[in-house]
């Protein structure tokens, strides 16, 4: 993959006692959508997806998380993404801490659906959609018997910015078109994330992070759910929905966790 640099430069070369790293491979489904209705355009399809997750938290100071996915035949198209983030904890306390962070979200498509489009003798698209932002937030904990549990909510600023292009040939006498369809934005963000852990080795989590634009809301949901069978061993899911404007990605995971 060739977001396979930046993940290892998320990884620590030295590492203290008190921080937990986990790495997990994963394998599943993703599906994506594009929908153009300025070109009569709504491509849906399902194809299988592989990806790899790396952590590195300390409970008190830091988090740094990334995760790398290639789906390569999905949508006639190339699917690559990457989501990388980090969170530096202000003032913990068992009660809570603050949360400064910043994050990045990649996703590349390459498609070309030949003759397989109605009306079209060629079609394809180079996409990609980067966006990058900055977070501020606050974590309360709560913990009872068994559970533990946390609650973060956030606000922040993303900057987005979209390139490629678009190539189509209709049938007919139309000339054959090329479209650049380059975009970028600045817009506000918010989010709500909720942690659980019940009895030390069932960790659930659920996501929302919404951007707002031009009087919508891109919206981004995300689940997770570990069980894990020792110290160092795990069973992992992980579900993720992504809207980057004409396009979406949805995808389901199975895995192993390794906790070092």
């Amino acid at each position: 993959m060739k977001y396979l640099l930046a993940l290892l430069l998320a990884l620590p070369s030295a590492l203290s006692a008190e921080t937990i790293r986990i790495i997990a491979p994963y394998t599943g489904s993703l599906t994506n959508k594009y929908v153009s209705d300025a070109y009569g355009l709504d491509l849906r399809d399902t194809g299988e997806m592989h990806g790899l997750f790396a952590q590195w938290l300390n409970t008190e100071k830091f988090q740094i998380n990334a995760f790398v996915y290639t789906a390569p035949v999905v949508n006639y198209s190339d699917v690559d993404g990457l989501h990388l983030n980090a969170d530096y904890y202000l003032k913990p306390t068992a009660a809570g801490k603050w949360v400064l962070g910043a994050g990045l979200e990649t996703l590349d498509i390459k498609l070309d659906a030949g003759r397989n489009i109605p009306g079209l003798t060629a079609f394809a698209l180079d996409n990609t959609v980067s966006f990058y932002y900055g977070r501020a937030g606050r974590y309360f904990n709560f913990k009872k018997g068994w559970l533990s549990s946390s609650l973060l909510p956030y606000a922040g600023w993303a900057r987005e910015k979209i390139t490629g292009e678009l190539r189509m040939d209709p049938n007919g006498p139309s000339p054959a078109r090329t479209i650049d369809i380059g975009d970028s934005d600045s817009h506000a963000l918010a989010g709500l994330n909720l942690n659980a852990t019940i009895a030390h080795f069932i960790d659930l989590q659920g996501k929302w992070m919404g951007r707002f634009k031009d009087g919508r809301t891109l919206d981004e949901y995300s689940l997770m759910a570990n069980i894990f069978l020792n110290r160092h061993w795990g069973l992992s899911y992980r579900y993720k929905y992504m809207e980057y404007g004409s396009s979406s990605n949805g995808y389901h995971l199975g895995g192993v966790a390794y906790v070092f």
